[in-house]
């Protein structure tokens, strides 16, 4: 069977960024075929999308990638200010004396754990295992095969409004396009980057948005903390042109100066934001290590010295979350705008960072996962 192109949708709060790519048939990978930024009208503070014009959004950016062939398949990645992130610990009985771990039992361990944290208007972003525990083993990243009377698990999990969810995927799905799957946007962010620094390192990732900053630490590619901070680039901008008197487009023009602006009330209304940011990264960061990596992610990053501000204020190498697919582009916003889309490709051509029950990749690590999958349930 001919493989079909798959469209990846950055859904922000100022514009869609598209992906579409086309796996290869026999060999690992994928090639990019096309892709496309476009803006919404008016910049939309209100916390929630207008389906109407997210969808005018998606047809616009798909238009401009070029690509004519069939599309019926999307991956989607977003954020958004109400996004709330917790560590849920959940055990589940499997038998009166150890017993082999199984598939159905770590699936039934990840459902316990949905269940006793999720509330009935909240739906899952994003869920992470941090590690399983049974009799004589712990913090183990797959206890299947493992021998048990009782399975526990710690999880992340990151959780959205049913609402938006709902509105979001309803608007994709009238531009004709089946949501495959919805993803957290600074795990594909991270993934579109590809850096060797950050693949088996601890590395955070600042996605700046229009209505909010997410801030995320990933241990090998594994999402181990978030914060959401619920401002942003739009809602710093408003503030700032009310208290200059001042447009929208030109309090955007001046943040985006940063601190090169000649404005003194510029410069000081950043020094206040950028505390703010700084307070957030040292709660999600906590005790542990420094990361080894700082990626800046969205195109707010792109204002005058703020690369330099956060490695200067964190003692931590700092770089743009951008995919090696785009460096040809000569517009670095384009280059930061791609890169989660292009992460959600990247994502799809591999096994889920984190998923219990993912399969290492290549034929014969399939082979052996699929062995070691019947002998742990039949035996």
């Amino acid at each position: 069977m001919t493989a079909k192109p798959v469209v990846a949708l950055d859904i922000g709060w100022t514009k869609v960024a598209c992906a579409i790519g086309l796996s290869h048939e026999r060999t690992p990978g994928w090639e990019l075929l096309g892709s496309g930024v476009e803006p919404y009208p008016a910049p939309n503070d209100s916390g929630v999308p207008d389906p109407l014009v997210v969808a005018r959004a998606i047809e616009a950016a798909i238009d401009a990638t070029g690509v004519t062939a069939e599309l019926t398949r999307a991956l989607v990645c977003l954020s958004h200010p109400a996004l709330q992130s917790e560590r849920v610990r959940a055990a589940v009985p499997i038998a009166d004396e150890p017993v082999a771990v199984k598939a159905r039992d770590v699936a039934r361990l990840r459902t316990a754990a949905l269940n006793q944290s999720l509330a009935i208007d909240r739906d899952v972003l994003h869920m992470e295992c941090l590690g399983y525990a049974g009799n004589g083993f712990a913090r183990v990243g797959d206890p299947r095969g493992l021998c048990a009377t009782r399975l526990q698990g710690d999880f992340l999990l990151v959780t959205m409004p049913v609402a938006v969810r709902r509105t979001l995927l309803e608007a994709v799905e009238s531009v004709g396009l089946e949501a495959l799957d919805v993803r957290y946007a600074p795990a594909a962010a991270l993934a579109g980057a590809a850096d060797e620094r950050s693949a088996g390192g601890r590395v955070l990732v600042i996605d700046l948005g229009g209505l909010s900053i997410d801030l995320a630490v990933f241990e090998a590619g594994v999402l181990t903390a978030c914060r959401v901070e619920p401002w942003g680039g739009v809602s710093l901008a408003r503030d700032l042109a009310r208290e200059l008197d001042v447009t929208l487009e030109q309090a955007t023009a001046s943040i985006r100066e940063g601190t090169a602006s000649r404005e003194e009330r510029v410069r000081a209304h950043l020094d206040a934001a950028w505390a703010r940011l700084e307070e957030g990264i040292r709660t999600v960061l906590g005790g542990e290590p420094k990361p080894d990596l700082v990626l800046v992610a969205g195109r707010a990053a792109l204002m005058d010295g703020f690369v330099e501000w956060v490695e200067r204020t964190l003692g931590i190498p700092t770089a743009l979350c951008r995919s090696p697919r785009t460096h040809r582009s000569a517009d670095l916003s384009r280059q930061l705008a791609l890169c989660p889309a292009i992460g959600l490709l990247e994502l799809a051509s591999r096994p889920r960072a984190g998923a219990a029950l993912a399969s290492p990749g290549g034929p014969l690590g399939r082979v052996l996962e699929r062995a070691k999958a019947v002998l742990v349930e039949y035996f």
